[in-house]
């Protein structure tokens, strides 16, 4: 099987993010639709993406975090699905420990398919995930496409966020633990980084604490209004 794995990692400064936060109108740019890449656009093809006619299931394993960041994860799943058009579903959760080189196909644990979308927590001590601590890194996300015929479907992933960074929850300051997680959910839809401070999908997840226009406008590229792709069938 050729399953492409395409590695993505957002850099987000709390700290500096709850001074953002106090004086937005001096610093928090303005963003532009156009300000927004792709992880992978193969020649003569648009980017991967995800079928959007079929919805996105997804697991969680809360080790390494408390039992609310369920609610960011729910919310953040909710904004990507507002600006795709894609579905989520939420299967409930998983003892799955992550790794790099994860499995996208693992039947004793999720039955036939591609393995549902992980959204974990852990450390540099417990997984070989390579969390870089010189940059103080705080999550990494991994899409994982199948390429066919020129195309590029991603068929699962996973995000993996620092534990040993506790994120303040929700989404009212930039770097908070919501925003975090919008920002690895971008990268799972298939979302680059981006240069502009206005939208999250910048490395350091810029000033945002939503959605800016180029992160809505390359959701938008990758969801429903394009079209349904057929999903590979999983193989071992």
């Amino acid at each position: 099987m050729v399953v492409a794995v395409v590695v993505a990692v957002a850099l987000f400064l709390t700290a500096a993010g709850a001074f953002i936060a106090a004086i937005p109108s001096l610093v928090r740019p303005e963003g532009d639709a156009a300000d927004h890449s792709f992880l992978y656009s193969p020649i003569g093809s648009g980017p991967a993406r995800w079928n959007p006619c079929e919805p996105i299931h997804y697991v969680v394993n809360l080790d390494g975090t408390d039992p609310s960041a369920l609610t960011d994860v729910a919310e953040a799943t909710r904004r990507i699905s507002q600006a795709t058009g894609i579905r989520f579903i939420y299967d409930g959760l998983s003892d799955e420990h992550p790794i790099d080189a994860r499995d996208p196909v693992q039947p004793q644990r999720y039955g036939t398919g591609w393995a549902p979308v992980l959204v974990a927590w852990s450390n540099e001590r417990e997984t070989d995930i390579p969390f870089r601590a010189e940059d103080d890194e705080d999550a990494v996300a991994v899409a994982q496409p199948w390429f066919a015929g020129g195309d590029g479907t991603i068929v699962t992933g996973w995000i993996v966020v620092n534990e040993d960074y506790q994120l303040p929850p929700g989404f009212s300051v930039p770097g908070s633990r919501g925003v975090t997680l919008l920002h690895e959910w971008g990268h799972i839809m298939g979302l680059d980084h981006t240069n502009s401070e206005a939208e999250v999908m910048h490395p350091s997840g810029g000033f945002a604490t939503d959605l800016g226009p180029g992160d809505l406008a390359g959701l938008h590229e990758l969801g429903i209004e394009e079209g349904c792709r057929t999903t590979p069938a999983a193989m071992d």
